[in-house]
């Protein structure tokens, strides 16, 4: 089924009732950097508890009602939202310069168990210098919930929408000022209200680094999440990374894979990837582990190397990068974007640019313990396979080839 801008309907006439589903965002956003988000609103329409802003520093509602998935895939369940919930709305909004006139033809898709159930298609030409969108609203009206392909153009961006709904941006720390020797000791302030961090790194440049220290009551750093997804960079539709990278999608055989070359405190180095079913173990050293190896380009989370953070101290370094299985490399065309999520730090972003297509091999970011900090550094290197990456970086093992 086909929604048309500004129509009303029904979820059960969708089939949608009563059962999780999904609205996965489809964008050619034309070089522009899009952040996905959905909002759930009380009876007034505003953000009344904003634990229930869902978006990249804040992956899922208390309830789990509402997750944001990797591509900016949103799963819904509607069945656990608490009663203070009326509505939810999936915006998006644009990081840095630009305007939502330069999206191409894109798709909001709605589906159950991998099945399409209906979907929504928009473009620039809806709009002009807006930064933001309020794309569609899921709302409960007579005892049901249904869906309104909302559309409407924002002119300011994340932050103004989290004002909009009544929500609170948090600002950025500044150093306090010492009160004078003389002043008498100030009443403690009254407790802040709560609010909500849009902060997002990105290195930029090829050598950018960052370095987090643990944060929480826990042990150590907690799982740490690296995911790689890539966009289209302007034709008429956003792909994953993982899956149909050279135009021909599935049918045209292209495997990208995700791994990392590792070096334990004790010495002991070797890799973590599909090739080979070196998929690595998060409980036990080398405490890095690949979730699966997604061969088709089917899956809309794509791969993950999950960290174990806990184990910090008995790690070394971990290269991480992604290599062309099969196929041609066209890096450009890709225009990859890796995401480091580290508990209680905003996410790191890592742009894969500065593009070689005569190497089908890409290092992408150094994770490195410095005394108990995780240091991460842009690397952005193009190599011509497993060797040459190993000798630039002093790794010292022997290859053979191998298959999966």
């Amino acid at each position: 089924m086909q929604i048309a801008r500004g129509q009303r309907l029904k979820l059960a006439d969708l089939g949608l009732d009563g059962q999780p589903f999904s609205i996965a965002l489809t964008l050619a956003d034309g070089g522009l950097v899009v952040d996905s988000a959905c909002f759930g609103l009380d009876a007034a329409r505003k953000l009344s508890d904003e634990r229930y802003m869902t978006f990249f520093n804040q992956p899922a509602s208390p309830c789990g009602a509402v997750k944001l998935a990797s591509g900016g895939r949103f799963d819904f369940d509607l069945a656990r939202l608490p009663a203070t919930i009326e509505s939810l709305t999936v915006t998006l909004a644009i990081d840095g310069a630009g305007t939502m006139s330069k999206l191409g033809n894109c798709i909001a898709t709605l589906s159950r168990g991998g099945t399409s159930a209906a979907t929504y298609a928009f473009d620039g030409g809806q709009f002009s210098a807006e930064r933001a969108v309020m794309l569609l609203e899921l709302y409960h009206k007579d005892g049901q919930w249904r869906l309104n392909a909302v559309s409407q153009g924002f002119n300011g961006g994340l932050d103004a929408l989290v004002t909009h709904f009544g929500g609170s941006v948090a600002d950025k720390p500044s150093a306090p000022q010492a009160a004078p020797p003389s002043a008498p000791p100030p009443s403690p302030p009254p407790a802040p209200p709560s609010r909500v961090s849009l902060s997002k790194i990105t290195l930029d440049k090829r050598g950018d680094q960052i370095s987090l220290e643990k944060r929480g009551s826990g042990k150590g750093h907690g799982r740490i999440e690296c995911n790689l997804n890539w966009t289209s960079g302007g034709a008429p539709a956003k792909k994953r990374l993982l899956g149909g990278l050279f135009g021909g999608g599935r049918s045209s055989g292209i495997d990208l894979d995700l791994g990392c070359l590792f070096e334990l405190s004790d010495g002991r180095k070797s890799v973590v990837q599909a090739l080979g079913n070196c998929f690595g173990d998060f409980n036990r050293a080398p405490f890095i582990n690949l979730a699966g190896d997604d061969r088709t380009g089917a899956s809309t989370s794509g791969e993950f190397l999950y960290i174990n953070g806990d184990h910090l101290a008995e790690i070394k370094r971990i290269c991480v990068f992604a290599f062309i299985y099969e196929g041609v490399a066209n890096w450009a065309q890709a225009d990859g974007v890796v995401t480091v999520t580290v508990p209680g730090h905003p996410v790191i972003e890592v742009r894969l640019d500065g593009h070689q297509p005569s190497k089908n091999m890409c290092a992408i970011a150094m994770l490195e313990n410095h005394n108990g900090e995780l240091r991460v550094t842009k690397l952005a290197e193009y190599f011509a396979g497993h060797p040459d990456l190993d000798r630039h970086y002093g790794w010292g093992m022997r290859w053979t080839e191998g298959s999966k």
